[in-house]
C-alpha cells in the first residue's frame, strides 16, 4: 500500500506542470474579456477515446484471463533457474 502512495505521489508530482498549463490557458481565455462564443467541439477527444477503449479492454474477462496466463508464462521462463 505505501508504495501505491509513493507511485501515485511521483505521478502527480510529474504531471503538476501539465495542469497548471490547462488551468493557465482557460484563465487567459476568460480574462480577454471577449463576449464572442468560443469554439468547440463535440467530437469524442481521442485521448478519452483510447481511455474508454484500454478500459473495456481490461475489463473484458477473455483478456484479463490472457494477459494473466502470459504473465504466469513470462515469470517462469525468467524464473526457472531459480527451480530445483
Amino acid at each position: 500500500m505505501r508504495s501505491c502512495i509513493i507511485l501515485h505521489n511521483m505521478i502527480v508530482e510529474d504531471e503538476r506542470d501539465t495542469y497548471a498549463q490547462l488551468w493557465t490557458d482557460y484563465d487567459q481565455s476568460e480574462a480577454s474579456g471577449s463576449n464572442a462564443p468560443q469554439p468547440f467541439s463535440t467530437e469524442v477527444l481521442p485521448s478519452f477515446a483510447n481511455h474508454v477503449r484500454a478500459r473495456s479492454e481490461l475489463r473484458d474477462s477473455n483478456v484479463h484471463h490472457e494477459l494473466q496466463a502470459d504473465l504466469v508464462k513470462h515469470i517462469w521462463q525468467k524464473f526457472s533457474m531459480f527451480r530445483g
